[in-house]
């Protein structure tokens, strides 16, 4: 996909959330699609180019804000994105692996012991701190699918069709999490939040106050912060949970930034060392799960833009955000 057309479609996902995002991805001319070529692809993503010119100082209610930053500062800009990192974590994710864990955590006596791959500030490295309702029929009504154990924790609703799983029977137990992450965000530091939330669109002020109550759980069951990348720090921090846990694997729109053999020998490591492994990644992207989609799941509509997926067998898809889910089968059995 061209630089154009990754706009085109991210402005699309984006509109009914954030005209103003929307705006600016539909803002490209020659002059930023240029400039975009010139950094690496890994750092031409929107959200990373509207973080970085947001922080030095465009506008993102003025639509032509972001053509100008690149006309009058455009050595800035592009150094800018060179060493610039994105680490919005989206606690919503949660919605559509939270059944998931549930279900994992039912089959093993031992507490799970949590590996979160790319973790950035550990926002969802807290399932066990989520109550979860699917929100189901024709005629909406809601079904607790999973509470808390603890506060404090984060109310997350999901508007769910298919095959639905069933609701919790028991908690799900997390004896020790580990974050691992190129640059983990240590949320007790001065100003982490903020830098956090940079990349969310302005109007999003319920994602901000999700993501702020999601730091907050966070901060009350700290994971230990591993720095490092896949596939190559995976064994070190899985190396890092006690014995008598059950390790699980999370990756969460982790895996399309891991170049494409890096990412199957991730896949290969995890079943090599028989550890669990539960996702939500790109529909397409991992060519395993992709496999075990049913044939009338179409990758490129938007309620199937991520794949849920437990132990590389996919479980249900949903839109980016995680909050209209379709499952597929009842991970349960």
């Amino acid at each position: 996909m061209t630089t154009r057309g990754r706009y085109a479609a991210y402005a699309d996902r984006i509109a009914s959330v954030s005209p103003t995002y929307a705006a600016w991805a539909r803002s490209l001319d020659d002059h930023l699609v240029a400039l975009l070529d010139e950094v690496p692809e890994t750092k031409r993503q929107p959200e990373l180019l509207f973080a970085v010119a947001r922080r030095l100082g465009a506008d993102p209610s003025d639509p032509g804000a972001l053509r100008a930053l690149g006309r009058e500062a455009r050595p800035t800009l592009v150094a800018a994105l060179g060493s610039a990192t994105v680490q919005a974590n989206d606690p919503r994710r949660l919605g559509p692996v939270v059944p998931l864990f549930a279900a994992l955590a039912a089959r093993t006596r031992r507490p799970l012991g949590l590996v979160d791959a790319g973790a950035a500030a550990g926002l969802c490295s807290i399932p066990d701190r989520v109550t979860l309702d699917h929100c189901t029929g024709a005629r909406p009504q809601l079904v607790r699918m999973h509470t808390a154990v603890e506060d404090p924790s984060v109310h997350l609703v999901v508007d769910a069709s298919g095959v639905l799983p069933a609701p919790a029977t028991g908690p799900i137990r997390v004896a020790a999490r580990v974050a691992l992450d190129p640059n983990p965000i240590d949320l007790a530091e001065p100003g982490a939040f903020d830098r956090l939330v940079e990349a969310v669109p302005p109007e999003a002020t319920d994602r901000t106050a999700l993501m702020r109550a999601a730091a907050r759980a966070t901060l009350a069951a700290p994971p230990v912060r591993i720095t490092g990348t896949l596939p190559g720090d995976l064994d070190r921090a899985l190396d890092t949970l006690p014995d008598g846990c059950e390790p699980v694997v999370l990756t969460t729109g982790t895996l399309v930034y891991v170049p494409g053999a890096e990412r199957q020998r991730f896949v290969d490591r995890v079943r090599e060392r028989g550890v669990h492994w539960i996702a939500l990644e790109r529909t397409g992207i991992l060519t395993g799960v992709a496999a075990s989609l049913p044939p009338d799941v179409d990758p490129d509509a938007p309620d199937a833009f991520a794949t849920a997926s437990l132990d590389g067998v996919a479980a249900a898809v949903s839109d980016p955000f995680g909050v209209r889910v379709r499952w597929l089968r009842d991970p349960n059995l």
